[in-house]
């Protein structure tokens, strides 16, 4: 008898603790609308519960929540084209609260960068000479590099582009630690992820800032 009003005695305490763990998930749910960063490298789904894709979004990224399906989200990866999305189990996600708090006029709730992938998934928004002085787009004008950075090194293998975006490959990649000449220009695509501009074998093209640097 002792033994059994123990058994219950733990139940209880279980149920208890059980309800709370519910709440506590039920509360950071993920919602429709809501912002979610990704916390490690995480593959894509063409569709909920199918085969996985080879795109793969980089650890820190984080995009729009579209639609929600149990365990399942499909997310916005496009500022311009809201028909590149993808879905990703809920594992890596967590809401970014601070992006909630702030409002969406703080800044754009879409910055997806691709570990493997992206090919396509992105189109060019804005250039600019990296001097520019436009008062109607301050926001933008934070000088991206002093006089004496003049060469684009790249920090692993990256992809050169004909463009500032993922849409126009150029077949051709940098590898860790290859230098090329720099423009002096620099364009954000439609996740706000910049590219610079170089100049390889006589070519104008471009590379994404988030496999390159730039140095003297």
């Amino acid at each position: 008898m002792k033994n059994m009003k123990k058994l219950v005695a733990a139940l209880l305490v279980l149920t208890m603790v059980l309800a709370l763990a519910g709440s506590a998930m039920a509360a950071c749910k993920i919602k429709v609308g809501d912002c979610v960063k990704f916390t490690k490298n995480t593959v894509a789904y063409k569709h909920k519960g199918g085969k996985p894709t080879e795109t793969i979004v980089r650890k820190g990224s984080y995009a729009l929540v579209k639609r929600v399906c149990g365990d399942w989200v499909e997310l916005y990866l496009d500022i311009l084209d809201d028909s590149i999305t993808r879905w990703f189990k809920t594992d890596n996600l967590k809401v970014d609260k601070d992006w909630k708090d702030m409002g969406n006029d703080i800044y754009f709730p879409i910055y997806v960068v691709y570990s493997n992938g992206g090919v396509g998934m992105s189109s060019e928004l804005l250039i600019m000479k990296d001097d520019d002085a436009d008062d109607e787009l301050d926001e933008f004008h934070v000088r991206i590099s002093p006089d004496c950075y003049k060469h684009v090194k790249a920090t692993s293998k990256v992809w050169l582009h004909k463009e500032s975006s993922l849409k126009k490959n150029y077949g051709v990649a940098l590898h860790k630690n290859d230098k090329v000449k720099y423009r002096r220009v620099y364009g954000y695509d439609s996740r706000f992820v910049i590219f610079y501009g170089v100049k390889y074998k006589g070519k104008c093209l471009w590379v994404s800032s988030e496999y390159s640097k730039l140095v003297k």
